[in-house]
């Protein structure tokens, strides 16, 4: 039962991203600006909630912004810029799935007069882009795991923990790099035991559940992302787990759910802010609209970092989430 519950939860998640993955396109009467964005997998949470803030933050100053899935594709993503340059937008937006595959259509909309604007994955050819720093994301992410380590098993001669990484996107791979480096300097005692790749909340569902069958005395798990997080969190629950004060869950982004699930005392102990997908989508348009403009854009911009976790989160909630 606790599983089918987890797996429901998860599917919760799934569904609320479920119009924004197919894309969409924002009717702005005599808007000034016609703004393309297309990201690799709009099934991440954080880059759903981003792309609609973006799509109706866009409206308010009279840009319409019309979003596309890549879905994880690097062809359908060539094909998806390739329209938006047939369309005659003014700027693109770009979550790439695979960098070095956008070069020669990238290369083709700035020849066509159109501003492109790169988004965490570094372009070849771009105007502006914003960007994380992932070494410095994820030490924060494993600073806060360890220090969690050594308050509630410091005397414990071995501390079992998992990563849910995403070596598939390179720029991630930084982030558990970072992960990896805070644990071991400072946390001598915990052993990494299992590692797998996590996106999407059902992909951190699964891990966690199949983290803990394998590795029943594992106290920590720590991801690269909010998706393994809100996911990892249900799984950990699902895993027959109880006592939630002994077991540690550390996420990257600071979704809505991560901070509700830290505020409500679940697995979930901490995750590092960049901003949110709310604050992003606003400051992808701002930059975006200043190129436009013709105004004085810097070229490379970079994310904030801040560490969520029980002391600050409802702070952080009432700030960036209450209605």
């Amino acid at each position: 039962m606790k599983k089918i519950s987890a797996l429901i939860a998860a599917g919760a998640l799934a569904l609320g991203l479920a119009a924004c993955s197919s894309g969409g396109g924002a009717d702005v009467p005599d808007a000034e600006f016609t703004v393309g964005v297309t990201f690799s997998d709009l099934s991440n949470p954080v880059w759903s909630e981003l792309v609609q803030e973006a799509q109706s933050y866009g409206a308010e100053e009279g840009i319409a912004v019309n979003y596309v899935d890549a879905k994880g594709k690097a062809s359908e993503q060539v094909t998806q810029i390739e329209n938006f340059i047939q369309q005659d937008v003014d700027a693109i937006i770009i979550c790439a799935v695979e960098s070095k595959a956008l070069a020669d259509v990238t290369k083709k909309a700035q020849d066509a007069g159109i501003k492109v604007v790169g988004y965490t994955q570094v372009l070849e050819n771009y105007d502006a882009q914003y960007l994380v720093d992932a070494y410095k994301t994820g030490y924060a992410n494993g600073e806060a795991a360890a220090n969690w380590i050594n308050e509630n098993y410091g005397d414990e001669a071995v501390v079992e923990w998992g990563l849910m990484d995403l070596p598939e996107f390179p720029e991630i791979i930084d982030r558990a790099n970072g992960i990896k480096d805070a644990v071991a300097e400072l946390a001598p005692n915990a052993k990494l035991v299992a590692t797998k790749s996590a996106l999407t909340a059902e992909d951190g569902v699964k891990n966690a559940e199949n983290f803990l069958q394998a590795n029943p005395d594992m106290k920590m798990i720590a991801t690269i992302g909010g998706g393994g997080a809100q996911g990892g969190n249900e799984g950990v629950k699902a895993s027959g787990i109880t006592d939630y004060d002994s077991f540690g869950l550390f996420g990257i982004d600071a979704t809505e759910i991560e901070i509700q699930n830290i505020i409500n005392g679940d697995p979930q102990k901490a995750s590092v802010s960049l901003g949110g997908g709310k604050a992003h989508g606003r400051t992808l348009i701002d930059i975006t609209a200043g190129l436009l403009k013709g105004e004085d854009v810097e070229k490379d911009q970079y994310m904030p970092i801040e560490v969520i976790d029980k002391s600050n989160a409802q702070d952080y909630f009432d700030e960036h989430f209450a209605k």
